[in-house]
Protein backbone atom coordinates (compact mmCIF):
# COMPACT_ATOMS: atom_id res chain seq x y z
CA UNK A 1 0.00 0.00 0.00
CA UNK A 2 2.89 2.03 1.14
CA UNK A 3 4.45 1.52 -2.53
CA UNK A 4 1.38 2.06 -3.90
CA UNK A 5 1.03 6.01 -2.66
CA UNK A 6 4.97 6.49 -3.11
CA UNK A 7 3.98 6.00 -6.74
CA UNK A 8 1.44 7.70 -7.09
CA UNK A 9 3.39 10.45 -5.63
CA UNK A 10 6.42 10.05 -7.65
CA UNK A 11 4.02 10.15 -10.80
CA UNK A 12 2.03 14.09 -10.00
CA UNK A 13 5.76 15.13 -8.79
CA UNK A 14 6.57 13.81 -12.96
CA UNK A 15 3.41 15.44 -14.23
CA UNK A 16 4.15 18.83 -12.47
CA UNK A 17 7.59 18.93 -13.96
CA UNK A 18 6.67 18.67 -17.43
CA UNK A 19 4.21 21.34 -17.37
CA UNK A 20 6.65 23.56 -15.79
CA UNK A 21 9.44 22.76 -18.17
CA UNK A 22 6.77 23.24 -21.16
CA UNK A 23 6.23 26.78 -20.15
CA UNK A 24 9.06 27.56 -19.61
CA UNK A 25 10.13 26.10 -23.32
CA UNK A 26 7.16 27.35 -25.08
CA UNK A 27 7.07 30.84 -26.75
CA UNK A 28 4.35 33.42 -25.11
CA UNK A 29 1.64 33.58 -28.05
CA UNK A 30 1.80 37.38 -29.01
CA UNK A 31 -1.26 39.49 -29.61
CA UNK A 32 -2.37 39.42 -32.87
CA UNK A 33 -2.97 43.07 -33.24
CA UNK A 34 0.94 43.97 -32.55
CA UNK A 35 2.56 41.40 -35.24
CA UNK A 36 3.76 43.83 -38.30
CA UNK A 37 0.53 46.00 -37.80
CA UNK A 38 -1.55 42.95 -39.45
CA UNK A 39 -4.53 44.09 -36.15
CA UNK A 40 -7.50 46.51 -36.86
CA UNK A 41 -7.80 46.51 -32.76
CA UNK A 42 -6.05 48.85 -30.11
CA UNK A 43 -6.85 51.95 -31.62
CA UNK A 44 -9.64 53.56 -33.36
CA UNK A 45 -10.55 53.83 -37.01
CA UNK A 46 -10.26 57.28 -38.72
CA UNK A 47 -13.26 59.13 -39.51
CA UNK A 48 -14.00 62.36 -41.44
CA UNK A 49 -12.10 62.05 -44.57
CA UNK A 50 -12.52 64.85 -46.84
CA UNK A 51 -10.71 67.25 -49.01
CA UNK A 52 -9.89 70.65 -48.58
CA UNK A 53 -8.66 73.12 -51.01
CA UNK A 54 -7.44 71.36 -54.54
CA UNK A 55 -5.49 73.28 -56.74
CA UNK A 56 -4.11 71.80 -60.38
CA UNK A 57 -0.93 70.71 -58.42
CA UNK A 58 -2.02 70.26 -55.32
CA UNK A 59 -4.30 68.48 -53.05
CA UNK A 60 -5.35 68.82 -49.86
CA UNK A 61 -6.88 66.38 -47.53
CA UNK A 62 -7.91 66.42 -43.75
CA UNK A 63 -9.43 63.80 -40.93
CA UNK A 64 -10.26 63.91 -37.49
CA UNK A 65 -7.75 63.38 -34.89
CA UNK A 66 -7.85 59.57 -33.39
CA UNK A 67 -7.82 59.38 -29.99
CA UNK A 68 -4.58 57.80 -28.64
CA UNK A 69 -2.90 57.32 -31.86
CA UNK A 70 0.83 58.28 -32.38
CA UNK A 71 0.59 58.91 -35.94
CA UNK A 72 -1.47 58.08 -39.22
CA UNK A 73 -0.13 56.31 -42.34
CA UNK A 74 -1.60 57.98 -46.18
CA UNK A 75 -1.95 55.71 -48.98
CA UNK A 76 -3.46 56.79 -52.27
CA UNK A 77 -4.38 55.03 -55.83
CA UNK A 78 -5.18 56.46 -58.88
CA UNK A 79 -7.60 53.53 -59.65
CA UNK A 80 -10.77 52.97 -57.24
CA UNK A 81 -10.02 49.46 -56.99
CA UNK A 82 -6.37 49.65 -57.62
CA UNK A 83 -2.97 49.25 -55.50
CA UNK A 84 -2.31 51.65 -52.56
CA UNK A 85 1.26 53.56 -52.39
CA UNK A 86 1.58 54.45 -48.67
CA UNK A 87 2.44 58.21 -49.27
CA UNK A 88 3.50 59.16 -45.89
CA UNK A 89 3.87 57.97 -41.92
CA UNK A 90 2.87 60.85 -40.00
CA UNK A 91 4.62 60.48 -36.50
CA UNK A 92 3.92 60.77 -32.92
CA UNK A 93 2.05 63.97 -32.05
CA UNK A 94 1.38 64.48 -36.25
CA UNK A 95 -1.34 66.73 -37.67
CA UNK A 96 -4.35 64.92 -39.30
CA UNK A 97 -3.76 66.55 -42.93
CA UNK A 98 -1.79 66.22 -45.90
CA UNK A 99 -1.03 68.55 -48.50
CA UNK A 100 -0.64 66.32 -51.20
CA UNK A 101 1.89 68.08 -54.10
CA UNK A 102 2.17 64.81 -56.56
CA UNK A 103 -0.34 65.14 -58.50
CA UNK A 104 -0.91 66.03 -62.42
CA UNK A 105 -3.82 68.63 -63.04
CA UNK A 106 -7.19 67.37 -63.83
CA UNK A 107 -6.60 63.71 -62.15
CA UNK A 108 -8.68 61.86 -59.60
CA UNK A 109 -6.99 59.99 -57.06
CA UNK A 110 -8.57 57.86 -54.42
CA UNK A 111 -6.87 58.13 -50.42
CA UNK A 112 -7.22 56.15 -47.57
CA UNK A 113 -6.05 56.68 -44.40
CA UNK A 114 -5.46 54.74 -40.42
CA UNK A 115 -4.06 55.37 -37.32
CA UNK A 116 -1.29 53.50 -35.59
CA UNK A 117 -0.44 53.27 -31.73
CA UNK A 118 3.11 52.59 -30.38
CA UNK A 119 3.44 50.26 -27.80
CA UNK A 120 5.73 48.19 -25.59
CA UNK A 121 5.17 45.42 -27.50
CA UNK A 122 5.19 47.05 -31.05
CA UNK A 123 3.12 49.13 -33.56
CA UNK A 124 -1.13 48.61 -33.37
CA UNK A 125 -2.73 49.87 -36.21
CA UNK A 126 -6.02 50.75 -37.01
CA UNK A 127 -9.01 49.60 -39.44
CA UNK A 128 -8.49 51.97 -42.65
CA UNK A 129 -10.92 55.51 -43.56
CA UNK A 130 -13.75 55.06 -45.96
CA UNK A 131 -12.25 55.93 -49.55
CA UNK A 132 -12.07 59.34 -50.61
CA UNK A 133 -12.18 60.08 -54.28
CA UNK A 134 -10.92 63.38 -55.21
CA UNK A 135 -9.38 65.45 -58.34
CA UNK A 136 -7.00 68.13 -58.89
CA UNK A 137 -8.06 71.47 -60.36
CA UNK A 138 -8.52 71.67 -64.12
CA UNK A 139 -8.12 74.82 -65.22
CA UNK A 140 -9.44 74.13 -69.07
CA UNK A 141 -12.93 73.18 -69.87
CA UNK A 142 -12.83 69.89 -72.01
CA UNK A 143 -15.31 68.37 -74.55
CA UNK A 144 -15.37 65.16 -75.82
CA UNK A 145 -18.62 63.13 -78.13
CA UNK A 146 -19.55 59.61 -78.33
CA UNK A 147 -17.88 57.84 -81.14
CA UNK A 148 -19.95 55.36 -81.27
CA UNK A 149 -23.32 54.10 -78.26
CA UNK A 150 -21.20 54.77 -75.18
CA UNK A 151 -21.69 53.32 -71.79
CA UNK A 152 -21.43 55.64 -68.70
CA UNK A 153 -20.18 53.77 -66.01
CA UNK A 154 -20.59 54.23 -62.55
CA UNK A 155 -16.89 53.86 -61.78
CA UNK A 156 -13.93 53.54 -64.22
CA UNK A 157 -13.93 50.20 -65.28
CA UNK A 158 -16.06 47.80 -67.15
CA UNK A 159 -17.06 45.65 -64.02
CA UNK A 160 -18.61 49.02 -62.42
CA UNK A 161 -22.45 49.28 -63.27
CA UNK A 162 -23.94 51.02 -66.40
CA UNK A 163 -25.67 54.83 -65.56
CA UNK A 164 -26.71 55.35 -68.77
CA UNK A 165 -26.08 54.66 -72.26
CA UNK A 166 -25.60 57.49 -74.57
CA UNK A 167 -26.28 57.51 -78.49
CA UNK A 168 -23.09 58.29 -81.00
CA UNK A 169 -22.52 61.86 -81.31
CA UNK A 170 -23.27 62.82 -77.72
CA UNK A 171 -21.38 65.71 -76.07
CA UNK A 172 -20.09 65.28 -72.81
CA UNK A 173 -18.10 67.93 -70.40
CA UNK A 174 -14.81 65.99 -69.09
CA UNK A 175 -14.59 66.97 -65.25
CA UNK A 176 -11.27 64.86 -65.19
CA UNK A 177 -8.98 62.10 -65.88
CA UNK A 178 -8.72 58.54 -64.17
CA UNK A 179 -7.80 54.93 -64.39
CA UNK A 180 -9.12 51.23 -63.91
CA UNK A 181 -7.49 48.88 -62.07
CA UNK A 182 -5.76 47.72 -65.74
CA UNK A 183 -4.53 51.41 -65.95
CA UNK A 184 -6.73 52.53 -68.57
CA UNK A 185 -7.49 55.69 -69.13
CA UNK A 186 -10.89 56.88 -68.32
CA UNK A 187 -12.88 60.27 -67.99
CA UNK A 188 -15.27 60.86 -65.59
CA UNK A 189 -17.72 63.28 -67.43
CA UNK A 190 -20.57 65.06 -67.49
CA UNK A 191 -23.67 64.29 -69.11
CA UNK A 192 -27.38 65.10 -70.17
CA UNK A 193 -29.56 62.91 -71.82
CA UNK A 194 -33.53 63.11 -71.80
CA UNK A 195 -33.35 66.61 -69.38
CA UNK A 196 -31.25 64.61 -66.70
CA UNK A 197 -27.90 65.21 -65.77
CA UNK A 198 -25.36 62.36 -65.27
CA UNK A 199 -21.74 62.04 -63.63
CA UNK A 200 -20.28 58.74 -65.03
CA UNK A 201 -16.88 57.61 -66.52
CA UNK A 202 -16.08 56.79 -70.20
CA UNK A 203 -13.31 54.98 -71.91
CA UNK A 204 -11.25 58.10 -73.27
CA UNK A 205 -10.90 55.42 -76.52
CA UNK A 206 -14.36 55.53 -77.29
CA UNK A 207 -14.70 59.23 -77.44
CA UNK A 208 -12.84 62.24 -79.24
Amino acid sequence: MRREKCSKKMICQVIALCLMVCTLILPTPVSANVIQGQTQTGVGQVQGLRAGICKANSINIRWEQVQGASGYQIYRSEARNGKYVRLRNIGPGGYAFLNNKNVSMGTEYFYKVRAFKNTSKGRVYGKYSKILRVNSLQTRSIKVRAKFNVNVRKYAGTSYDRLITVPKGTKMTVLCTSKDKAGAKWYRVKVSLNKKSYKGYVRSDLVR
